[in-house]
């Protein structure tokens, strides 16, 4: 790469473009033009500073190993062409309800096993305890 296009970019303290001159081999970068470096530092600047209004992420050990969670919520700015994954979608839905479920029955068990130990009996009609233990059976795991 030109010597003068990397102290000139390193002369405006350009971290991203410094750090993306690192990772490409010099014979590489040398081939950029100033508009196709203009150009990537544009995308790459709007995909960092794009904010969720939830962003919950959670790292968690599970025998001597560590696994994380991402959780993310905001307003959907993707184009239709890159929300339509026709393949992932069915799979999605379904695993999305059987969550839904899973939730609802575990919420209903919490409680169920709530007024078990107060003694308190908010469902009187023996049915619908009968529904609740079969709801557990079901999802438990």
């Amino acid at each position: 790469m030109p010597r003068n296009r990397l102290t000139k970019y390193s002369s405006k303290n350009d971290t991203f473009l410094q750090q993306f001159f690192a990772c490409i081999p010099s014979e590489v970068a040398a081939t950029f033009s100033d508009a196709q470096l203009t150009e990537l530092q544009k995308v790459f600047k709007e995909r960092v500073s794009k904010r969720h209004a939830v962003d919950i992420r959670l790292s968690i050990p599970f025998n001597k190993k560590r696994f994380y969670a991402v959780f993310l919520l905001g307003k959907e700015k993707r184009s239709k062409q890159n929300r339509k994954d026709t393949i992932f979608t069915p799979v999605n839905s379904i695993l999305l309800i059987r969550y839904c479920l899973g939730l609802i029955t575990l919420l209903l068990a919490a409680l169920y096993i709530i007024e078990m130990v107060l003694g308190i009996n908010t469902f009187p009609n023996k049915e619908i305890q009968e529904f609740v233990k079969y709801l557990i059976s079901i999802f438990s795991i």
